[in-house]
Parts: C-alpha cells; sequence; structure tokens
C-alpha cells in the first residue's frame, strides 16, 4: 500500500514538474517573438529607413547627370554629349588638324567608344578630324545626311568607316535615335533630297532629358529651319547649339522664337574671317531674352543637366550691345581710293577660302566677309578643284 501510495506522489510530482517545464517553455518562446510596443516602433522605423534608402539609390540612377560639352576647336563644331544612361554622342569632329586636341579631351572624359556619331554635313570644320576619331574610338553608328562631298576629306572619312565596318544611317526628320520615358534623342533634318547650299543638308537634332532639352541645328539655315517650323516638331528648348557659327542666314526670327532658348551657344573662332558671329542674329537671340555663349570669348563650354536643373561651368554669359538700327540700315561707305584701285578680286575668277576650302564667284556676299588673308585666288575653276577646294552651294562658281 505504501509502494502504491509513493508511486502516486512519483506520479503526480512527475506530472507537476512536467507541467511547470512546458509553462517555462512557453513564456520563453514568448520573450523572443514578443516585441514591447516602443521596440516594434524602432523596428518598424528602422525598416523604413531602409527602403527610403533603397529608393533614393533609385531616384540617383534617375537624375544622373548629363554633361554637353561644346569643344573649342575655332572656326568648327565639336559637340561631346555623356548620356545619364552612360552612352556618349559626337557631334561632329572639328576642323582637320583638330584630331589629336579632340581625341585627347574625349579621352580624358574618360571616352571609350562612342556610341553615336553625328557628321552634321560634309563640310571641312564639321568632318574635319572624324577620320582620326573613327580610327581611336570603337564607334558603334554614324548617323549623316545623304549627301556626298569630291573632297580628299570626304572620302578618306568613308574609307575609314567602311575599313571599321561601322553602320550608316542617313538622317531624316523624324529618326529617333533613343526613345525612353526620361531620354529621347530624334533628328528633325534634312526633309529635302536637294539645296542649293550644302549647309542646308545638316542633320539637325533635338535631345530631352527629362524636364530639360537641347537642340543642335549644326550648319541649318532658314530653308531648313522653315522645314522644321513645318514638320510638327516640337522645337522648344532650353539649350540652343547656334547655327552656322551665328551666321546671319541662320537663326531666322520665326525660328529662334519656337525655340525660345534660355542659353545660346556660338562655336565660332577669334576674329574669324567670316566676321561670326553676324550682329544681326546677335541681336535676334537678345530680342528673345537667350544668354549668349562663345567659345571664342569663353573657350569650351560644358552644360551639366539632372533632369531639371541647368548649369554652365564657364564665366558669366557676355551681354552683347544692340547696334544702334542706323548702323545697321547703313549701307558701308566706300572708300574713294577703291574706286581708283581695283582688288585682286577683280583680276580673277573665283576666290578660295583656306579655311573652310570652299571656293566662290568673287561677287558672292561670302567673299565679302573673309579676311585679306584668308583668299587664295584662282583664274580657273580646276584649278580650284584640283587643290581640293569644292564649290559654294551659294553662288555656284
Amino acid at each position: 500500500m505504501k509502494s502504491n501510495k509513493r508511486n502516486i506522489l512519483i506520479l503526480v510530482l512527475a506530472i507537476m514538474l512536467a507541467f511547470i517545464s512546458s509553462a517555462c517553455g512557453a513564456n520563453a518562446v514568448t520573450e523572443i517573438t514578443t516585441m514591447p510596443p516602443e521596440q516594434k516602433s524602432e523596428g518598424s522605423q528602422d525598416e523604413q529607413i531602409s527602403s527610403s534608402g533603397q529608393g533614393t539609390d533609385n531616384s540617383s540612377d534617375n537624375t544622373s547627370e548629363l554633361i554637353v560639352h561644346f569643344l573649342d576647336v575655332g572656326q568648327a563644331d565639336c559637340t561631346l554629349i555623356q548620356l545619364p544612361n552612360g552612352e556618349e554622342v559626337l557631334i561632329d569632329a572639328g576642323n582637320y588638324g583638330d584630331g589629336s586636341y579632340i581625341t585627347s579631351y574625349l579621352k580624358n572624359q574618360n571616352v571609350d567608344d562612342i556610341e553615336y556619331l553625328i557628321l552634321t554635313h560634309p563640310h571641312e570644320d564639321h568632318i574635319g578630324s572624324a577620320k582620326e576619331i573613327i580610327t581611336s574610338f570603337a564607334v558603334e553608328k554614324v548617323y549623316m545626311p545623304d549627301v556626298s562631298s569630291d573632297s580628299n576629306l570626304y572620302e578618306s572619312t568613308m574609307l575609314a568607316i567602311e575599313n571599321k565596318g561601322i553602320e550608316i544611317i542617313y538622317a531624316e526628320p523624324g529618326l529617333k535615335i533613343i526613345d525612353s520615358p526620361d531620354l529621347k534623342f530624334q533628328l528633325l533634318s534634312p526633309k529635302s533630297m536637294y539645296y542649293s547650299e550644302l549647309n542646308e543638308y545638316s542633320a539637325a537634332a533635338r535631345l530631352e532629358y527629362s524636364d530639360t532639352s537641347f537642340l543642335f541645328t549644326g550648319d541649318a539655315e532658314s530653308v531648313s529651319e522653315l522645314e522644321m517650323l513645318g514638320g510638327g516638331f516640337n522645337l522648344d528648348s532650353d539649350v540652343l547649339k547656334v547655327g552656322h557659327h551665328g551666321g546671319r542666314t541662320s537663326s531666322s526670327r520665326d525660328f529662334l522664337q519656337a525655340v525660345t532658348p534660355e542659353y545660346s551657344i556660338i562655336s565660332c573662332g577669334e576674329d574669324n574671317s567670316y566676321g561670326h558671329p553676324h550682329i544681326e542674329t546677335l541681336n535676334r537671340l537678345t530680342d528673345i531674352g537667350s544668354e549668349i555663349y562663345r567659345t571664342d570669348e569663353l573657350g569650351t563650354i560644358v552644360i551639366l543637366s539632372d533632369g531639371q536643373n541647368i548649369s554652365i561651368e564657364s564665366d558669366e554669359a557676355i551681354e552683347i550691345p544692340l547696334a544702334p538700327l542706323e548702323i545697321l540700315n547703313t549701307p558701308p561707305v566706300q572708300n574713294a581710293s577703291e574706286d581708283k584701285e581695283p582688288s585682286a578680286i577683280s583680276e580673277t575668277n573665283y576666290v578660295g577660302n583656306k579655311n573652310s576650302l570652299v571656293f566662290h564667284n568673287p561677287d558672292c556676299s561670302s567673299v565679302a566677309d573673309m579676311k585679306e588673308s584668308n583668299k587664295i585666288f584662282f583664274t580657273t575653276r580646276q584649278a580650284a578643284t584640283d587643290q581640293d577646294y569644292t564649290p559654294c552651294g551659294r553662288c555656284n562658281p
């Protein structure tokens, strides 16, 4: 009996110990999985900070900088565009002889390949160093107008493109190079198959990065500008690369009023023989309230955009004084000595420009803009073409 009682007691004690042990185990689990209210709040905040940090990283990707470099290549054009998606665009390649400078500049910007090379038109001051650029960098695609030139520079450039097997895409209005939600790059010209002036074939392009925009027009003149106006394109842009180095035959009033650029960039050479930029262009830009930046005065100009704001790494914009109307409307006074002594132009059949390698009729308006030191005279058309000079598209010598 005692033995049974002892066994019953042991059994009861064992059951009690088991119950107490399981209860303690349950309390321990509860302490691990359940946090006091204040600890829950802190944990939630930590999660919010982590989530916010991830959001910041994505936002940073979306607001990477667009950098546009307007290189100081004298009386020529060369623009490097570093896109926020990591790709590079090069618009034009300066004069012949600028290759080492352009190549060095691009390499200093860590450019090792060029996804898009745009050669706006085959004038020497736009394709001058294209061959060297093509041989120095991996170029994916070349965009250019469907027009040729009989100059050696053009032929050597085309040969370099062929030798490297680079795809050529002929420019036409509406051709989209990039079309993503925050980054768009589209060609606007040329529209026609034939123009009387080679400049009018220029492949103009508009770049849009979120809320900021840039318009690059090459040497497009008033005829091409009129076609762009009638093409149904959105021309409104924050930055305008002014056409034809600021020449009076570009940047027509209607075109500028459609673009309404806050900033206007003019690429031209100091004391160039053409007198670029012309006062008429400067006045038209000033009339629409655009700030003017010039490579001949400021050197290379760099513009940065985060998609919302634009900043310029350069001096303050140069204020251009307006010329009095009576000066603009008064014909130049001819010196009496000019009547007595015939000029060299009257003794020759053609006048060439040593910078552009273009020859003209003596009465062409371009000849009047040239410096005497920049002129070369030919008695025959063959003599000009033999020296790789191309005929002016305006006067058709």
